[in-house]
């Protein structure tokens, strides 16, 4: 590579890391800048590639398994009853990218601090959102998301990795930095009211414990039993909900697991295709609702198995059960393969976010919620991105 054509291609690469910076501030705040931004740093890592820049990144099972995904999801889609949504709901998968452009483009652990200290710093912004929200009488606090499952979400993710990196990677400095904004977080994800993010937040920190310190599995369950003793009523009734599988919001998705069998019984190897569910809804589930669950129609079966099962067919819930197994191998082996106390304790953060991501899908569809979907690709990345960093050292 040339003078000219290597300045050029710098160039382009500290466009795609100012493009990623904004992507990761903009995460937890905005889906429309989120999404630009990543556009933004794909045509400059791309122009960067052009110009011959060619990153130390050694390929796996994990690209064969977004391969196999993105084939199992135009299959189902070209044989759909309604192909054109069908193709028009395989286009998320574009944001894969954002695996490939963290893993790549973050090529300094300082590059890595900054990144983690802009996603700390963003979601405890709209932490700060969420709480004011709270404090003006709202019940289930959402910030600037649309929804209470999309905000939990989000800060499902971002509590994780917070968590661990304050805990087992951070200086003194940064602890008493980052140790509030992590608070603050906590509580937002309290206020947000969403059961399965609490369910998942406690997972999440279990397996730390479980890798890391059995005396963060003591102090997590001491802390559960005080935090559920001293909640406030409202609180406190509706962490007693999640055990009643005789409320509504349980009750549905009860009925929609027992009815996504039958779905792909009818459409058993490749789904109906990658479509709103709706139609599907009406047809195989409102009649079996109860009256009073009559009021509310789904476009999704509000767990990422039945949903998957149902779009793509017998084919694509294994590929996707393949994809799961290959992005835990992939952070186990970054995990596995970090020296370095700081980037240990974010490919730590990074499968502990996953397996917060893995069971709040239990409850929700939440592979199919993009804002949450691309904070977990962008924390895959990042634990590429110490798995590169630590080989290369």
């Amino acid at each position: 590579m040339n003078a000219s054509r290597e300045k050029a291609a710098a160039l382009a690469l500290r466009t795609a890391n100012v493009c990623l910076a904004a992507f990761v501030f903009s995460s937890t705040v905005s889906i429309t800048f989120e999404q630009a931004s990543i556009v933004l740093a794909f045509l400059a890592w791309t122009l960067a590639l052009l110009l011959g820049y060619r990153p130390h990144y050694k390929k796996g099972m994990l690209e064969l398994a977004f391969l196999l995904l993105l084939g199992s999801q135009l299959i189902s889609s070209l044989f759909s009853s309604h192909i054109l949504e069908s193709l028009l709901g395989v286009r998320d998968l574009f944001f894969v990218c954002i695996v490939y452009l963290f893993a790549t483009v973050t090529r300094t652990e300082r590059r890595m601090r900054e990144f983690v200290y802009l996603f700390i710093f963003s979601a405890s912004l709209m932490s700060l959102y969420g709480l004011i929200q709270s404090a003006m009488g709202v019940y289930r606090i959402t910030a600037a998301q649309s929804t209470p499952l999309t905000f939990s979400g989000i800060l499902t993710i971002a509590f994780s990795v917070g968590f661990s990196f304050v805990l087992f990677g951070a200086s003194r400095k940064e602890r008493i930095i980052f140790g509030p904004l992590l608070a603050l977080i906590f509580a937002a994800l309290t206020l947000s009211y969403t059961r399965s993010s609490w369910i998942a937040v406690f997972c999440a920190i279990l397996f730390i414990g479980i890798l890391r310190s059995k005396w963060l599995v003591v102090g997590l369950l001491l802390f559960t039993a005080i935090a559920f003793l001293l909640a406030p009523h409202p609180l406190k009734s509706r962490a007693m909900s999640i055990f009643d599988p005789r409320r509504p919001s349980a009750h549905m998705r009860i009925i929609l697991l027992k009815t996504s069998p039958q779905v792909v019984k009818d459409h058993p190897i490749i789904g109906v295709g990658m479509m709103d569910l709706l139609p599907i809804y009406d047809k195989y589930v409102y009649p079996r609702l109860p009256e009073n669950l009559k009021k509310e129609r789904h476009g999704h079966f509000h767990n990422n198995f039945a949903q998957v099962a149902v779009q793509t067919g017998i084919l694509g819930l294994t590929i996707y059960l393949f994809l799961m197994f290959n992005v835990v191998r992939s952070e186990w082996g970054g995990y596995r393969a970090a020296g370095d106390r700081f980037m240990k304790s974010i490919s730590l953060g990074s499968l502990a976010a996953f397996i917060g991501f893995f069971i709040f899908g239990m409850f929700e569809y939440n592979f199919g919620d993009s804002e949450v979907i691309m904070l977990l690709w962008f924390t895959l990345g990042l634990s590429l991105a110490c798995r590169r960093l630590s080989d290369c050292a």
